[in-house]
């Protein structure tokens, strides 16, 4: 305000000269542009580490309104994974034939309520917020152990998990930016190694992104049949050969998953990290 009212009284002044006194005026002003200014930076735990924790964005905005926690509770980090998923394949009768089963469809409740009964099932689904503001990519990966138990035969030799479909869900504006997810048919064994579920080249992945796995209609009508017990999601399948000798136990196995900064040669580089800072520990879900 104080500077609009001393242009107006530039603008009304006049000049005396020599011999006379001559009122000046200014040309009409109708147009007049200024500038704005906004600078980011990416997190930085010893200036914000009072910050609000990472919230995890439904990859469904379509399905129901539920609330889903991150994995690891306080995640701030400018890269980092906010939520993967947990696989249960259920209980299986045992059999000497090759089998293949679906895994339990996970469940999720409903916003604003509390209890078993106001869980629904849910798309599974793995999500990376990347809000470091390089555009230098990444990549997310995840192996898996053996599965294992306490008796006599112990591992379920040949058991591999496979990723039979899945979709992107990118929470931002500009399509171009999303990154990609694996092709269909991707299989996970202990022999593997670890395999890309979702990469994000350069110049990809800035935001919020989630790889899907699931139908949300299937697992409705799954869901809405009262003849069916358990809602299956087919998009993540174990396959156990016959062969395998299997007790009449629990058998577990660990999913470790890992997110990596991955920047073209040509990309910004990223700082280095404090060598005597502590290590950023890699999440793991147990299946």
């Amino acid at each position: 305000m104080k500077l609009l009212r001393l242009a107006t009284i530039v603008a009304l002044s006049t000049t005396v000269f020599a011999g006379g006194s001559t009122a000046v005026f200014a040309d009409e002003v109708r147009d007049v542009t200024t500038e704005g200014q906004v600078q980011f930076r990416a997190f930085d735990p010893d200036e914000d580490g009072d910050g609000e924790d990472s919230e995890v964005i439904n990859p469904d905005p379509d399905g129901p309104d539920v609330e889903i926690n991150p994995d690891i509770p306080g995640t701030t980090g400018p890269l980092s994974i906010i939520k993967v998923a947990t696989m249960n394949f259920g209980t299986q009768v045992i059999s000497n034939q090759d089998q293949t089963y679906s895994m339990v469809a996970e469940m999720q409740q409903l916003t604003g309520t509390e209890g078993e009964d106001n869980k629904v099932p849910y798309v599974s689904f793995a999500q990376v917020q990347d809000v470091r503001g390089t555009n230098a990519g990444w990549d997310l990966q995840v192996s898996l152990s053996n599965f294992t138990s306490n008796t006599q035969n112990n591992v379920l030799t040949g058991a591999e998990i496979e990723f039979v479909g899945s979709r992107i869900q990118y929470e931002g504006n500009n399509v171009a930016n999303a990154p990609s997810a694996h092709a269909a048919g991707l299989t996970l064994s202990p022999t593997t190694g670890a395999r890309s579920v979702m990469t994000a080249s350069r110049g990809q992945g800035a935001g919020s992104s989630s790889v899907v796995w699931g139908n949300r209609a299937e697992l409705n009508t799954q869901f809405e049949d009262e003849e069916i017990e358990t809602v299956l999601n087919n998009a993540i399948q174990l396959s156990i050969p016959g062969s395998t000798a299997k007790d009449a136990t629990n058998y577990t196995a660990t999913l470790s998953w890992e997110l990596t900064s991955t920047p073209d040669e040509d990309g910004p580089e990223e700082e280095t990290p404090d060598e005597d800072g502590p290590e950023e520990e890699t999440p793991e879900v147990d299946a």
